[in-house]
């Protein structure tokens, strides 16, 4: 503890701390988020999916469910804008594999970002709503004095 205080990392490490075992006592809720995660999750690797039958890709469901979490992980690595161009790689290197030709997965790839753009487009629209219509809209935070 002694070394923490002089880095400057014990107060940091604790609420880390005390924040992550705060939902030891909510069984009922993090029952309830990974649940919802785990379907949103499928859902998502289900549009996959239909993006692959939409071009051609005659494949059960199964490897996108394997390809799918792999994907949203390799997604998250910040060195592309909105991971154009390793999206398409990863779909030919990872449908390459099970015997789909290069055009139709990097269709595939492409098809699954219009999807995911074209659904991001409602909250784009209200966003943009909301930030056109300035700070009238908006609760006034409450003066401290």
């Amino acid at each position: 503890m002694p070394l923490l205080r002089r880095l400057r990392l014990e107060r940091p490490l604790r609420a880390l701390y005390e924040g992550v075992h705060f939902f030891r006592g909510h069984v009922r809720l993090m029952t309830g988020v990974f649940v919802l995660t785990l379907a949103v999750q499928s859902v998502r690797v289900l549009a996959i999916w239909m993006t692959g039958r939409a071009v051609g890709v005659e494949l059960s469901p199964r490897p996108y469910y394997v390809m799918g979490p792999l994907l949203f992980l390799v997604l998250l690595v910040p060195f592309t804008v909105n991971g154009i161009a390793v999206r398409e790689a990863f779909f030919v290197s990872f449908l390459g594999q099970l015997g789909v030709d290069k055009e139709a997965a990097v269709a595939t790839g492409f098809l699954f970002f219009v999807v995911t753009v074209g659904l991001a487009l409602p909250g784009a629209v209200i966003l943009a709503f909301e930030s056109l219509r300035g700070g009238m809209s908006r609760p006034r935070a409450p003066e401290l004095r």
